[in-house]
């Protein structure tokens, strides 16, 4: 059977880097599988589960966020904001969603110093200006 390279990746990393006989994704037209051979092709790619078999046959099942996936002769690409094998996805989603969590946090922190920072050169500023009228 004839395969195709695949790169499964994510702003922090290449999750899968193989060749693989078949791939099914889930659009919104259902599921839909890629061979090799398939004429060139870009789908937006849903939240839920990927499918594909590698080359010696072993099927492998991921999770992802959703993502656009491109096939050409050369082989196939699927850029995700999050994908993971099947097995740690419930792990990987929780650490994802405290990273998330964290950068929220920080932001907020990030806002609140600002307003402090800008009253604080307000304040400044308009003491300047009750100096000078005074001279």
């Amino acid at each position: 059977m004839k395969s195709f390279p695949l790169a499964v990746l994510t702003p922090r990393e290449c999750v899968y880097d193989g060749v693989v006989r078949s791939l099914v994704l889930l659009t919104e037209d259902g599921q839909i599988g890629f061979l090799a051979g398939r004429e060139e092709t870009v789908v937006e790619v849903l939240a839920g589960d990927f499918r594909l078999t590698d080359a010696e046959g072993q099927s492998l099942c991921f999770e992802t966020d959703g993502g656009v996936f491109r096939i050409t002769k050369e082989g196939a690409t699927l850029l995700c904001g999050a994908a993971y094998p099947k097995e740690t996805a419930e792990e990987k989603r929780q650490e994802r969603a405290e990273r998330l969590e964290e950068e929220k946090k920080r932001q907020e922190r990030s806002l609140s110093d600002y307003k402090m920072t800008r009253a604080a050169l307000m304040r400044a500023f308009e003491k300047i200006k009750r100096r000078d009228r005074r001279i």
